[in-house]
């Protein structure tokens, strides 16, 4: 069943709550976080999703329970592209000795999947991240839409941060106020070498039509930031920050109730 009442096990504890999430110092504790991005022949995508539906999530429920994850999400992208993630996992730990598990459930089931789903991917890629910044609207939804965006950036993490403060977070609360953004989440990638993105943003929409409004949104939230002088002069500049990856539209997949 594929995007019902959302979950209790979220990606992060207390994830339902209004607030901000100001992480941990990277530096005194390693990665809690692991988003895994699947690949497979378009043919296969029914097989897969199916699979997940039918044993690939009460397997990761199960993992939860068992206190190895402290939640998870499934993310399924809505449309077909061989250069993109068709399927992307987001798990995360409650603390990083927990993360040590993981490496137990990766000798059995690689990449976390069933048997009888890992062949179906054609490949599989493992990302160690950081969730930097978080917020969320008192009520959920039952049919989000979200909007995973991948960034590079050229400055500093410590600048980057700086960066998304001054002026990524200001445009997502506005984005909120305007009731059609109800979640946004910030990770940061803790070893970024040679690999394709450095950020990841995950926007969870409220639905299809909220995404149709996002455009006009932030036109709206982005005039009214013109009389912030700091916002205004890095809205001049971010090309010089970081560079936008392609986004992918996707559903989550939940248990049935």
């Amino acid at each position: 069943m594929e995007k019902p009442i959302r979950k209790v096990a979220a990606l992060v504890l207390g994830a339902a709550s209004a607030f901000t999430l100001h992480a941990q110092d990277p530096n005194e504790t390693g990665p809690t976080t692991l988003v895994v991005t699947y690949r497979c022949p378009p043919d296969k995508r029914p097989e897969l999703r199916n699979g997940m539906l039918q044993g690939g999530l009460a397997r990761l429920e199960g993992y939860r329970r068992n206190a190895i994850l402290a939640g998870y999400r499934v993310l399924l992208s809505r449309y077909v592209d061989t250069n993109n993630w068709d399927m992307v996992l987001l798990l995360s730990f409650p603390d990083y000795t927990a993360v040590e598990k993981w490496k137990h459930v990766e000798r059995e089931s690689p990449a976390g999947l069933p048997p009888n789903l890992l062949p179906l991917a054609t490949s599989i890629s493992t990302y160690p991240m950081d969730l930097m910044r978080q917020k969320a609207a008192e009520d959920t939804t039952p049919e989000p839409v979200y909007l995973v965006i991948p960034y590079t950036y050229s400055v500093t993490a410590p600048a980057y941060l700086q960066y998304v403060d001054d002026y990524v977070t200001p445009q997502f609360d506005g984005w909120m106020s305007e009731g059609v953004l109800t979640k946004y989440e910030i990770y940061s990638q803790r070893y970024s070498a040679a690999r394709p993105w450095d950020a990841l943003m995950i926007l969870e929409y409220k639905d299809d039509e909220s995404l149709g409004q996002r455009d006009k949104a932030a036109a709206k939230v982005r005039q009214r930031l013109q009389a912030n002088p700091k916002w205004k002069d890095l809205a001049g500049s971010k090309q010089n920050v970081r560079m936008e990856r392609e986004a992918i539209i996707a559903g989550e997949l939940t248990l049935p109730r």
